[in-house]
């Protein structure tokens, strides 16, 4: 559903539109108290969510985070890509750390709104924890 219907509606010429859409592909991807990670993800009555990068589901959320990370750095409206950094919470983090994502995510720290760039740096340091390898050489290239 979000895959097909939602996020198609990150396209939408009116800036609320794009607003609620992406943070509705947010919330239903990985509801709240969910982890994209398949090992300590669980479900509400115990059982273990299959959110792996290599399942069906797991493909679909990341296409979604694509999309997600497009409208993030290339929306018009500084709104809309403040919301899309803000709604990226620790769910997210599993899928975020991968490296076609962090060189996208290193395109926020040049927005031109600079609460958005807040955001992308404290996005990129909660992502430095997890893989490190990935987010501090180029961290490294910008601070210097």
């Amino acid at each position: 559903f979000v895959g097909d219907v939602v996020s198609m509606y990150l396209r939408h010429p009116a800036v609320a539109v794009r607003k609620e859409a992406a943070l509705t592909c947010c919330l239903l991807m990985l509801p709240a108290g969910t982890s994209g990670d398949a090992r300590s993800g669980r479900g509400r009555h115990g059982t273990p969510l299959r959110f792996g990068h290599g399942s069906a589901s797991g493909r679909v959320v990341g296409e979604v985070l694509s999309l997600l990370l497009r409208a993030a750095v290339a929306d018009a409206s500084p709104e809309v890509r403040h919301c899309v950094v803000r709604a990226l919470d620790s769910r997210y983090d599993p899928y975020l750390c991968q490296a076609h994502h962090l060189s996208t995510l290193f395109l926020l720290l040049q927005d031109g709104a600079f609460p958005i760039r807040v955001l992308a740096l404290e996005l990129l340091a909660r992502l430095a924890m997890l893989n490190p390898a990935y987010v501090m050489p180029p961290a490294r290239q910008l601070l210097v």
